[in-house]
């Protein structure tokens, strides 16, 4: 985590590596942001995080309680990661237990229907 900035301190992207991902990353830098780079795939997201200047974790996700300690001193999380119907859930459990913002990028109406509650 980058703290001497405050536009990108404590932002992360997980799934930063897929398609769309990886295109909110780069715009991220563009912009002057260093976000931390995450996914589940240790030697793509260090190939990119290495290419664009940023911090980076690898962490699969599992259960809202072990993504927690892995998001614990982030303020937002934006989840690009998908299917949404697997990984939102616990995502977002893990960003109220961490005390971090959530948002993702779902398009899933399952997905969205079930969060709204």
């Amino acid at each position: 985590m980058n703290s001497s900035d405050p536009l990108s301190a404590g932002i992360t992207i997980y799934g930063a590596t897929g398609y769309t991902g990886r295109l909110i990353a780069r715009h991220a830098v563009t912009l002057g942001l260093q976000p931390t780079l995450a996914g589940r795939n240790e030697e793509r997201i260090a190939k990119l995080a290495s290419e664009l200047n940023c911090p980076s974790l690898t962490f699969p996700v599992a259960s809202a309680s072990q993504l927690s300690d892995c998001l614990r001193g982030f303020s937002t999380v934006l989840n690009c990661a998908g299917p949404f119907s697997q990984t939102a859930g616990p995502m977002m459990e893990a960003c109220i237990a961490a005390g971090a913002n959530y948002l993702d990028i779902t398009g899933e109406i399952d997905v969205i229907d079930a969060l709204r509650h």
